[in-house]
């Protein structure tokens, strides 16, 4: 035993290096009488090493010897695999500092305190009285546990009490006292216990706590300000108090001899108003309350009237009165439902019982109502309507002021009174009709005169008249307007007559519906009856009327139509003043006339036709000259003549533009021609449809017949036009259509400037130009191809390449040259494995072997970017990728991308299957006849089957086995899948215990190859 403990503490001093773990108590703290284990988290083999509590060893161990320390308690047991340390039955005593020293392969230390505690029982709660009286007595709570530690707090039902005021906690919260009680403090109350590893509560304590009376009040029933005489009224008492009160009543601060917490009223009347008062005592807490409350009783009003003092007339004073039966607090008087208020024309007497007119009007109308009422009802009398009487005033008679002989008329007459007025007709003071209405007879002339009617009102006593003047006349007829003998001519003078029959009184002249008013060139004379215009003129025209009238009846002619002849005047000639010879003309002549004049036409003085309109044969130059029309009326005797002077000309034709053999080059000069045939007077010139100037190096010559361009450019292509005209006519040539040739000009090529050998190039070359540019090839000099497109040979070397334009009408050439890098091409790209059949968990190499030059290379799966992982790492040139160990999760196409400046080279996708299995073997039992046995496993590539019966026989080499029925009950078949490319063979097994059998048997698993082989893979599928 010595030389062991010297080997150790030898091993110990001579321990290099460091690792880290940690200790792991299954709980802590912990109950006494428990078990615990103490763990180690992330465990690694320990070859030396030693447990210790506080500073004894329990156990210590180097290669396969272990010994136990002097001070090892009983119950403590060592695992020497896991190296966990379990306690059972612990005690106080197990409590302290337990440490793990590891010395090899490694040497560090992990530590843990273990608290055992004693659980909480036994849990009391005392109080030192229960029955209490309010804000009197203090009450103390005390509460016992076992166990350690021990923490102690309180609840009042479920909710935490807490120290102040009239709360006290004491003795580490054993004690709870509660000073001067209210009626809130009755609980229930429990004490709560705790350590760390359990807590209890105690049985609940609920105090009895005497209180009140308070909040005394009394209810009524139905509850009112004041209750009418007859009501029946119910008074209750109530009040907080414990135990309950004892109640008696009071009235007017006499006892009712009522100990009762209700009184009731029935049958009441006014004489029963008054205080009433409950009065309440508690027989515990000896105290004592009262409370007062007020009852009103009133008999209600039954019966309200208004009656008047005699007839209401306009100006006279006027009295109402309002008649109350019952007991009466107050009366208002209502005009139309709105309370009247005293003011300078009304007065109230006698507590408002009358009112009082000072003296009546006609704004007193309306209806008039008294209100009276008391504390418990108000009732409004009927209305009394109020209507003054008062009139006759305004008395009107209304007919007509004059009539026609022989006709009736109407009289009416009105006035304002109140009853309605009686009304008689007077004429020239003689009665002639009584009503408001009278009806003549038919009237003659002499019955022209006064009519008078008269209004009387019987109540008021009092009359009022009114007359109408009336006047008779014969009526006005046979109106008409006269000329006479006279012709209306401008400038002259002329009369218009009216006459007509009847009592003419009026004349009025109109113009086309118009009244018309005399000026200095137009009177009225003979009342009226002549019209008289001195002289006629043009504005004078219109539809002429009289309208001849009197009081009774007017009457207007028929209209006479006046038409002024004048003219003529203003005599014109319209149509060509020169015109081509071979062609007709037209001549047309007017003139301002009344009635329309007659025209003639004469040529150098002879006549050559008549009417307004001259049509020509086909003229030749002699018919050049004056033409004259001439124009007479033969109402007012007058004429009027023009002329015309005719020039005849050759018309424009075979208008061109010419540019003799002259090319268009751009900043070089150009002149175009215009040429015509006929009287040309006037050439302009045109560019796209608009007019041109002389401007920006354009001019024209002196008959603007040659357009000359100083030195051409492009803004000037377009459309050029000459216009030759005369007179008579004008002319547009054919559009000669100016392109101005230009270039070569921006000569470029298009095309790469790095390419790899053996590749073949395609270059463009563009020039601006016109006409189109011919393109010629040079490499380094040489020329190589003709043409805009050039494509090379398979290319060996660098070079400048070199594109000419030639424009053969300008004469003018322009080059652009591009030189071409020529690279060493990469010619393969492959990705190649450092082993024929990926297996799971093992590492893998894919390296990627290029062929050529290249600057970048870089990694794809499944054609997306593959990057590094913590299973996965990339060589520093990124040629080769190494899985640590493989996954199922890895299986994909794997390509390798290696790029040069010119292009990207990818590989052929690799494919990658990792190889697994066999795993999750289970055999299924499928009921028939006979029964069949399924193995199932999972497997990479799939795995091969055979069966085996209980006495190592062969029975089948296939995924499924037909039972024979001999071997239904009791037999033990044994499924082995075994994996052709892993190797590895996994055995499972089922008893056939019972027909019709369907149960699937994960079976144990028997490795034939290494377990670490399929770890990551059960891993995965776990």
């Amino acid at each position: 035993m010595g030389h062991k403990l010297l080997a150790f503490f030898f091993i110990l001093i001579c321990i290099p290096g460091l690792f880290a773990f940690t200790l792991d108590p299954s709980k802590n703290p912990v109950a006494v009488g428990s078990n615990v284990t103490i763990s180690v988290k992330d465990p690694i083999p320990i070859t030396v090493g030693s447990w210790l509590y506080e500073s004894s060893i329990l156990f210590m161990w180097y290669s396969e010897d272990l010994i136990s320390g002097s001070n090892q308690q009983a119950g403590i047991q060592f695992n020497t695999t896991t190296f966990q340390l379990t306690l059972s039955s612990v005690t106080l005593k197990s409590s302290g500092k337990y440490a793990l020293n590891a010395l090899r392969p490694n040497n560090t230390r992990a530590e843990i305190t273990l608290d055992v505690q004693e659980p909480v029982s036994n849990v009391t709660a005392d109080v030192s009285m229960t029955n209490l009286v309010e804000f009197n007595d203090t009450v103390t709570f005390t509460c016992n546990a076992n166990g350690t530690p021990l923490w102690f707090s309180w609840q009042k039902a479920s909710s935490a009490v807490t120290a102040g005021g009239r709360v006290q906690l004491n003795n580490n919260g054993r004690d709870l006292v509660i000073s001067g009680v209210t009626r809130y403090d009755e609980g229930p109350f429990q004490c709560i216990v705790k350590n760390n590893i359990s807590s209890e509560l105690s049985v609940q304590k609920t105090l009895n706590i005497s209180y009140g009376p308070s909040n005394l009040r009394i209810t009524a029933s139905p509850e009112k300000m004041v209750y009418t005489s007859g009501s029946a009224i119910s008074l209750s008492c109530s009040a907080d108090s414990k135990p309950s009160a004892s109640f008696y009543w009071m009235y007017n601060g006499n006892p009712l001899n009522v100990n009762s917490w209700s009184y009731n009223l029935t049958d009441t009347t006014q004489n029963r108003t008054g205080l009433y008062t409950c009065a309440a005592q508690n027989a515990v807490t000896l105290r004592y309350a009262v409370v007062s409350k007020t009852i009103r009783i009133v008999d209600p009003i039954s019966a309200v009237s208004v009656n008047p003092s005699g007839s209401p007339v306009e100006d006279m004073p006027f009295n109402l009165s309002c008649n109350v039966v019952g007991p009466v607090d107050s009366i208002h008087w209502l005009k139309n439902g709105t309370y009247l208020y005293a003011d300078n024309t009304i007065t109230f007497f006698s507590g408002n019982s009358t009112l009082s007119f000072k003296k009546l009007a006609l704004t007193d109308d309306g209806l008039y109502t008294c209100a009276a009422s008391n504390a418990v009802n108000n009732i409004e009398s009927q209305a009394y309507n109020l209507m003054v009487n008062y009139g006759p005033v305004n008395t009107t008679a209304t007919g007509p002021d004059v009539v026609a002989e022989g006709s009736s008329v109407t009289f009416n007459c009105s006035s304002v009174s109140r009853p309605q007025s009686q009304y008689s007709w007077y004429f020239n003071g003689s009665m002639v009709a009584v009503g408001s209405v009278y009806l003549t007879a038919a009237l003659p002339r002499n019955h022209s005169g006064q009519y008078t009617c008269m209004a009387f009102n019987n109540i008021t006593g009092i009359s009022s008249s009114a007359s109408v003047q009336l006047t008779v006349l014969a009526p006005v007829s046979n109106v008409m307007v006269n000329m006479d003998n006279q012709q209306p001519i401008f400038n002259q003078t002329f009369t218009l007559t009216c006459t007509a029959s009847g009592d003419v009184e009026h004349i009025q002249w109109m113009k086309n519906s118009v009244k018309m008013s005399d000026n200095s060139r137009i009177t009225f004379s003979k009342n009226n009856s002549v019209l008289n215009f001195n002289p006629l003129f043009l504005n004078d025209e219109g539809l002429y009327q009289c309208d001849a009238s009197n009081a009774v009846n007017n009457m207007t002619s028929l209209a006479y139509d006046l038409k002024v002849s004048y003219g003529p005047w203003n005599i014109t000639i319209s149509g060509p003043a020169v015109e081509a010879v071979g062609q007709n003309m037209t001549f047309s002549c007017s003139a301002n006339s009344y009635p329309t004049s007659q025209y003639s036409w004469f040529h150098n003085s002879s006549m050559v036709g008549n009417g307004s309109v001259y049509v020509t044969a086909a003229l030749s130059l002699t018919n050049s000259g004056q033409y004259t029309c001439m124009a007479f009326n033969h109402i007012t005797g007058g004429s009027s003549s023009a002329s015309v002077q005719l020039t005849l000309k050759y018309p424009v034709s075979h208008v061109i533009v010419n540019a003799g053999n002259q090319s268009p080059i751009f900043n070089q000069p150009f002149t175009l021609t215009c040429a015509a045939i006929g009287d040309v007077e006037h050439i302009h010139w045109m560019k796209n449809g608009t007019l041109l100037y002389p401007e920006n190096g354009i001019t024209f010559s002196t008959d603007n017949s040659t357009l000359r361009f100083q030195n051409l450019s492009l803004n000037d292509d377009g459309h050029y036009q000459c216009v030759a005209s005369n007179a008579v006519s004008n002319m547009t040539s054919q559009a000669y259509d100016l392109m101005v040739n230009y270039g070569p000009w921006n000569t470029t090529i298009k095309g790469p400037i790095m390419a790899e050998t053996g590749s073949i190039v395609t270059f463009n070359c563009t020039a601006d130009s016109r006409p189109q540019s011919q393109y010629s090839w040079f490499y380094n000099s040489s020329k190589v191809g003709n043409g805009s497109v050039y494509v090379t040979n398979p290319l060996t070397n660098s070079g400048q390449y070199t594109c000419m334009a030639f424009n053969h009408i300008a004469n003018s050439s322009s080059s652009a040259s591009v030189q071409l890098t020529v690279i060493d091409a990469i010619t393969a790209v492959e990705v190649i494995s450092d082993t024929l059949n990926p297996l799971a968990s093992q590492s893998l190499k894919l390296k990627c072997d290029v062929k050529g030059h290249y600057d970048t290379l870089y990694w794809l799966r499944n054609n997306q970017s593959f990057q590094p992982s913590d299973r996965v790492t990339f060589s520093a040139d990124n040629t080769t990728v190494t899985f640590t160990y493989l996954k199922t999760a890895d299986d994909g196409m794997y390509q390798c991308v290696a790029a040069n400046p010119v292009k990207q080279h990818a590989s052929n996708p690799y494919n990658l299957v990792v190889n697994f299995g066999p795993q999750s073997v289970q055999i299924i039992v499928r009921p028939g006849i006979p029964p069949k046995l399924t193995c199932q496993a999972l497997s990479q590539p799939p795995a091969e089957y055979h069966w085996i019966l209980e006495n190592n026989t062969v029975v089948g080499n296939q995924s499924t086995i037909e039972i024979p029925l001999k071997y239904i009950l009791g037999s033990n078949y044994t499924c082995v899948a075994k994996n052709p490319l892993t190797n590895v063979t996994v055995y499972t097994s089922q008893v056939i215990d019972y027909y019709n059998a369907a149960v699937s048997v994960q079976a144990s698993v028997v490795m034939m190859a290494l377990l670490a082989l399929l770890l990551p893979v059960l891993e995965e599928w776990l």
